[in-house]
């Protein structure tokens, strides 16, 4: 396939990128830096959703576009920057169409859920988005499906779960701990009894690319279908370091999470043979090792 992504620099892009091409498939990659640090065989294109230079993507003739750019430094949820990105998108997703794809594979976030206890089925479990983030994904998800069944195109959208691994943000909390933890620093869980599913950055885009390889359509969850308690997330990763767990503390008081539980329904892509290939020790060895 012939894969136009735009976010193909940032953390899930460069992973998504090299797996992408490792697979044989060929990528443009949409980019505000063109000079960051990539893979050789994806090529970039630089600009930005408002910007974007559709002549040399008319030209690349893409069978599909995969919409992975939007905020990625934690603290934004509730900026108002994510209302902008999602008209953004909507634009990007017309203007894609008119380039020729025919299909488009869209980001989404677990946080669309409502919360619950129970494991998160993309059929069953009902949205509830409580942030300015979750609210702007799920609108931008009505505009892909309002224009796919306009235009007839298929469609994807990518329910993302706690993506973690080398490149993301320092101050994501699994970078922050490890990187505490290694100097001997610290570290205080605000909210250590809640459970998370955690997968690793190839993972999401191993089953983005599996997906499409397979032309899964409809909403899909990307998790490891597992959950874990932060603080034996944090205390896996001072095993992975060799340091002691004792600097893992509690805040006094633990605040309050609004999502104290969140796991993913993976049956969807299960049923189509895909697994889940990197474990936690694994992938925090993987983060472990650049520091």
């Amino acid at each position: 396939m012939k894969l136009f992504v735009t976010g193909a620099t940032g953390f899930i892009g460069q992973s998504f990128c090299r797996i992408a091409a490792e697979r044989g498939h060929q990528v443009l990659g949409l980019s505000r830096n063109v000079h960051r640090p990539s893979q050789d065989s994806c090529e970039l294109i630089e600009g930005s959703l408002d910007k974007v230079p559709w002549g040399k993507v008319r030209a690349f003739s893409p069978d599909a576009l995969v919409h992975l750019a939007w905020l990625v430094k934690p603290g934004t949820v509730n900026s108002p920057e994510n209302e902008a990105l999602m008209a953004q998108s909507a634009k990007l997703f017309e203007a894609a169409v008119g380039a020729g794809v025919s299909h488009i594979a869209g980001t989404g976030t677990c946080i669309e859920y409502a919360p619950s206890s129970d494991r998160l089925d993309e059929e069953t479990s009902p949205l509830g988005p409580e942030t300015a983030y979750s609210r702007a994904k799920l609108a931008t998800l009505g505009h892909l499906k309002r224009l796919a069944s306009t235009v007839h195109i298929s469609w994807s959208w990518y329910r993302i779960f706690y993506v973690y691994g080398a490149g993301e943000h320092p101050d994501r909390l699994s970078a922050s701990i490890l990187q505490r933890l290694s100097q001997r620093h610290d570290v205080v869980l605000r909210t250590p009894q809640s459970v998370k599913d955690y997968i690793h950055v190839d993972d999401v885009a191993s089953a983005m690319i599996w997906g499409l390889e397979r032309n899964l359509n409809g909403p899909i969850n990307i998790g490891s279908g597992e959950g874990i308690r932060i603080v034996d997330f944090a205390r896996a990763a001072a095993a992975v370091l060799g340091i002691e767990a004792d600097h893992i503390k509690d805040s006094q008081p633990p605040a309050v999470d609004p999502f104290p539980v969140t796991v993913a329904d993976i049956s969807k892509l299960r049923a189509s043979g895909w697994e889940p290939q990197v474990t936690l020790q694994q992938g925090l060895r993987g983060m472990a090792a650049l520091l």
